[in-house]
């Protein structure tokens, strides 16, 4: 007795919902009346929702899951509704006709790909440039038409609605225009923190435009196609504005009148911008000034300075004490370091805060004040000066080449388009980054090395110092030398016996 076929259904739909083309469910349904005609059994049902099969950064779960089945022999074959869903690269038709050598089958709705031979191979590779030439045609009308509607100041609708703006992305919503230019004038103009703009719009009940829908909401949200959506409405509100998704709102170029696509501005965006494009400007700078020290930097011990764990050799992190447990007769809540496992660390507990830093703040005056130090750091500095200076040489050559094109394009040179600008500054670009990689192998080289000072002026100067000073001071006295701290008790009061010049050594095997 014959064993009968067994045959899997593949579907795919670039888009949820696409009306032009027939369902996942509905291509399924098509398969399946196709294995009965075969007098096939069923596989298994594969499909790819929402995956473009043309662009290969997309990654296709159930069409990798197919293709593992059909090499392992589990199933004889697949069944799909016309090639264009199973493939859209030569490339991947090329996998295909390697991997039937094995015999399996490949059927569509109206016919069957034999790929052992000759004429199956070349009609299957003809479908598949087809289907190639087809979606990048498309891919560049699509492009076309995006850089056309937003060159002509038409907006394009991202997650959430753009503050300040109706759903078209493009006309000015009139209702927030002057709550967002009053938001201007506290940051830029008078000089207030972003706490009390989101104060000013949470108690004008001018919210975040990231909704935040209910259970019952999104359930009935669910089904509905991209299309359907469009039309649909709740009562659902967004929450009070955050200071960095209101940073990252004022920031949006649509808010000065630019029309965007990407990170490139193409035009100017119909009727009066919300904020006078200079406004604009300065506030982004203002904001890009402003970015502050990151959290971690006001620690002494943690980041990239010169102190590792014993035991995996990574930085350092801290965290706040759980209990909330305070240091006695200040209202600090206690903290401690710990191995950052962020960085690929082992997550260890390695000493209170207060210890660790007054314990490596003696060492950093001791090294600070003594004279074989303060020579050694001398050395060090003219020898990393003689090994940037080429390389720095060579930046500042090639800015300047660089600066003489943008200026060529900004002034409008006949015979400079932006596609020739990109070309020549692409390959200056490279070099300046191999450059510059090569300047952070070497490592920055010290500024002004003092004569070495008495403990009592280093101390002096230490408490004066503010927390970045004394992190620079920390790289300043330990050069390229590590501390390493073996990891212990938050509860230990002296951590000296636990810092070592060298980190745990792995035995083989191990």
């Amino acid at each position: 007795m014959t064993r009968r076929l067994i045959l899997d259904s593949y579907a795919r739909e670039s888009r949820r919902g696409d009306k032009r083309r027939l369902s996942v469910t509905g291509q399924h349904a098509s398969n399946e009346q196709r294995v009965k005609e075969l007098g096939a059994d069923l596989g298994e049902r594969l499909d790819d929702q929402g995956k473009s099969a043309w662009n290969p950064d997309v990654r296709r779960e159930d069409w990798n899951r197919l293709i593992a089945r059909l090499t392992t022999g589990e199933c004889d074959g697949v069944v799909i509704f016309d090639l264009e869903r199973f493939i859209r690269q030569v490339a991947d038709a090329v996998r295909i006709v390697d991997l039937a050598k094995m015999g399996f089958k490949i059927f569509d709705s109206d016919m069957e790909f034999d790929l052992t031979t000759t004429s199956g191979r070349d009609a299957f590779y003809k479908q598949a440039i087809a289907a190639e030439t087809y979606s990048s045609r498309l891919s560049d009308k699509v492009s076309r038409g995006n850089r056309t509607r937003a060159t002509n100041g038409e907006g394009k609708r991202g997650r959430y609605r753009a503050f300040g703006f109706e759903d078209d992305s493009t006309t000015v919503r009139e209702s927030e225009r002057e709550y967002i230019r009053h938001v201007d004038r506290l940051i830029r103009v008078e000089g207030k923190r972003w706490g009390d703009a989101v104060e000013y719009l949470t108690k004008h009940n001018i919210l975040s435009t990231a909704i935040q829908h209910t259970p019952q909401c999104l359930e009935a949200r669910e089904p509905l196609t991209p299309y359907r959506l469009r039309q649909y409405t709740c009562e659902c509100t967004g929450r009070p504005w955050r200071d960095r998704s209101l940073q990252q709102a004022m920031q949006n170029p649509r808010m000065a009148g630019y029309a965007r696509l990407g990170k490139e501005l193409v035009g100017r965006l119909p009727g009066e911008p919300i904020l006078d494009p200079a406004d604009w400007q300065e506030l982004c700078a203002l904001i890009s000034s402003r970015r502050g020290r990151p959290p971690e930097q006001i620690f002494l011990c943690t980041g990239r300075v010169p102190i590792r764990c014993w035991n995996c050799g990574t930085v350092f992190t801290q965290r706040q004490s759980s209990h909330g447990t305070k240091y006695p007769g200040t209202d600090e809540v206690k903290r401690y370091y710990l191995c950052d496992k962020t960085e690929g660390g082992c997550g260890r507990t390695i000493a209170d805060r207060k210890v660790l830093d007054n314990t490596v703040r003696d060492a950093i005056i001791r090294e600070l004040s003594s004279v074989e130090t303060a020579l050694e750091l001398k050395r060090l500095r003219d020898q990393r000066a003689t090994l940037r200076e080429p390389h720095e040489k060579e930046i500042a050559r090639l800015e300047k080449i660089r600066d003489h094109w943008d200026t060529q394009l900004n002034s409008g040179a006949d015979d400079m388009t932006i596609e020739r600008h990109s070309t020549l500054t692409a390959d200056l670009n490279q070099r300046i980054k191999a450059a510059r990689a090569e300047l952070e192998t070497i490592g920055e080289a010290l500024g002004t090395v003092p004569d070495a000072e008495s403990r009592e002026v280093v101390r002096a100067k230490w408490e004066a110092a503010e927390p970045d000073e004394r992190r620079a001071k920390f790289r300043q006295a330990f050069g390229d030398r590590l501390i390493y701290v073996v990891p212990g008790s938050s509860l230990d009061t002296d951590v000296l016996d636990r810092m070592k010049p060298a980190p745990r050594q792995i035995p083989d095997g191990e």
